[in-house]
Formats: structure tokens, sequence, C-alpha cells
């Protein structure tokens, strides 16, 4: 298991079990990294200098950043639409339909997640955490079987779940 795999399980255990707590942090962390990935993704088609792509792809992930925690609510459809989306990736579906798919799942996340914002932040950051603990700890352990990594995952995710909605609403 490499420094990043131990990283990223930390983070997804933290999202598990304290992801409505930290929903703010986590809301800014999620627009870097929306913010990042898209314009890493698509700026190369019209800029040719990789350093310039890194900069603007950087300054458009804290913009990004920035604006989801202060655009709060767009933050938490963000989230959640995300979320749900990572969590539908465990499907592998084929193509365009694990696409699609986890898009219009993702979409409704979004919105419910806005409607609904402490059950479904809770549930969207339970799943969200207990998909990248399997994620992680599968490939390390040479594990690939999908039912066996989608039913840990639910069962991470129903016990983050329990230990999240018994705590106190502090926000």
């Amino acid at each position: 298991m490499s420094i990043i795999d131990i990283i990223t399980l930390i983070i997804a255990l933290i999202t598990c079990f304290f992801g409505y707590k930290l929903n703010k942090g986590l809301i800014a962390v999620i627009g870097l990294i929306i913010g990042f990935q898209i314009s890493s993704t698509y700026l190369p088609a019209i800029i040719e200098s990789q350093n310039l792509v890194y900069i603007l792809s950087i300054i458009i992930a804290l913009i990004l950043g920035m604006l989801s925690y202060k655009l709060y609510l767009v933050g938490i459809f963000f989230l959640c639409a995300i979320s749900a989306y990572l969590l539908f990736e465990n499907l592998n579906l084929t193509g365009n339909i694990q696409i699609i798919f986890g898009l219009i799942i993702g979409a409704i996340a979004g919105i419910l997640g806005v409607k609904f914002t402490r059950p479904l932040m809770i549930i969207s950051t339970s799943l969200c955490g207990s998909s990248l603990v399997i994620n992680t700890i599968m490939p390390a352990l040479n594990i690939q079987n999908n039912t066996v990594n989608l039913i840990l995952t639910l069962i991470i995710a129903i016990i983050s779940m329990a230990y999240q909605f018994k705590q106190k609403d502090i926000n």
C-alpha cells in the first residue's frame, strides 16, 4: 500500500464517519477537485503549455473551492452528486450506460441534498467514503470481485451512517 493509498484511506474513513460535521470543508475540497479535474482535462485542448495548464488548473480549483465553501447549497449539490456518482462506479456497467446512469443518479442526489441537507449529507458522505475505503483496500489485497466490493461498501456505509445519525447536529 502506497502513501497515497494510506492518505486516501484516512480521508475516506473521516468522510464516512464525520462527513456531515465536516461538510463545509468537504464541500470546499470537492470544489477544488472538480475545478482541477475539469480544467486539467479540457484546458490542454486550447493551451499547449503543460505548465500553464497546471497553473490555470490550480487557480480554477482554488476559485471553485472557495465558491463551493461560500455558496454552501451549490457545494451541497456537488458533494451529493459526486458522492452518488462515485458509488455507482462500483456497478461497472458498460460504457456510456455507466456515465449516463451515474449522472442521472448524481443529479437526483444533488437536488435531494439541497432539499434534505442533513440526512442526505450523512448518506452521501457515508456511501462515498465507504466506496473509497473499499476501492483503496481491495486492490491492495489483490481482490477484484465487484459483488464483494459492493456488499462491503454497503456494510461500511450502513455502519458509518448509523454513527453519523447518532451524533448531535452542531452545524
